[in-house]
């Protein structure tokens, strides 16, 4: 059984340590089943152990972890029915995303989009699979912003840290994202030309390309438990 040491350098100063354990477990630094230790992790970050327990409470409650009462504290399973559910909320709560933010986007966050976007074509190129990641997660966090949704931010952040935990267990966080910035460019003109339809398209087919990129690192025999026809709505 894998136990708790981060396989890259101490996550960074400026992230709790719920943060630094969520990008441990989705990035795949920490495989499923690894046991997690609360003594080394504090002391890898460099903290009490009171905060990481709290956090891995958190994380238990996200699906991340598991605990074994007198047994030990693990990481999660990414399983194939756990995709299957998670695409299928993902892709309706998308939709009504899609539709917030085309009612409620103001002048000023199109213009923070817009830079934003620039910024992410500017290097493009040269970003890591990882840094791909982050950036999705970034464009995601800007669509919340806009809709001003709490509720429906906390629901949606929790599924896609889940989407992240697949990429991440079944690729080992190798799978080019490339693509995904025509998937914003997309979005930034639908919402700017306030085109509903356009953008619920663009952010279904961004949400199913996940999976298939997820599903083309699965052995044959399992591809078929993921077909598109088992999560469109």
């Amino acid at each position: 059984m894998a136990s708790s040491k981060p396989s890259r350098k101490r996550s960074g100063a400026n992230q709790s340590p719920y943060e630094a354990l969520v990008d441990r477990i989705v990035m795949g630094d920490y495989p499923p089943g690894t046991s997690l230790s609360e003594q080394e992790i504090s002391a890898d970050l460099g903290i009490s152990r009171t905060p990481v327990r709290e956090a891995l409470l958190r994380l238990r409650i996200e699906g991340l972890v598991r605990i074994v009462p007198r047994g030990g504290i693990y990481v999660a399973e990414a399983t194939l029915r756990r995709v299957r559910e998670v695409t299928s909320l993902r892709l309706v709560l998308e939709e009504y995303l899609a539709h917030l933010v085309i009612e409620r986007r103001s002048l000023a966050w199109l213009n923070k989009f817009e830079g934003w976007l620039a910024d992410c074509k500017q290097n493009w190129e040269s970003l890591s699979p990882r840094d791909w990641m982050r950036r999705d997660a970034a464009f995601h966090l800007l669509l919340q912003e806009a809709a001003g949704d709490e509720v429906l931010a906390d629901h949606l952040g929790l599924l896609q840290r889940q989407a992240v935990l697949f990429w991440g267990q079944t690729t080992d966080g190798k799978a080019s994202l490339h693509p995904v910035i025509h998937d914003f460019e997309e979005v930034f003109q639908a919402v700017q030309q306030k085109n509903v339809e356009q953008c619920v398209r663009t952010l279904r087919q961004h949400v199913l390309a996940h999976v298939d990129r997820v599903q083309s690192y699965l052995k044959p025999g399992e591809r078929q438990l993921i077909s598109y026809s088992t999560i469109q709505i």
